[in-house]
């Protein structure tokens, strides 16, 4: 779940990524991004879509 800002950035990847997936980055629950890792969240997702797996795939050992 993502609570920080949102930038022109990170509407982009959110566009990016629901068109990979059919939904929005910040629905993974059980991972928790702020401002104070926004920087960690947009490698994720860019990640995410390098991949083509969920973001929260790529943490497995986190439920």
């Amino acid at each position: 779940m993502y609570s920080g800002k949102m930038t022109e950035e990170l509407k982009v990847l959110y566009e990016e990524y629901k068109k990979m997936f059919g939904y929005e980055p910040d629905g993974a629950e059980q991972l928790e991004y702020t401002d104070d890792n926004y920087d960690q969240y947009v490698s994720d997702i860019k990640q995410s879509l390098k991949s083509h797996k969920h973001i929260a795939d790529l943490y497995p050992d986190i439920d």
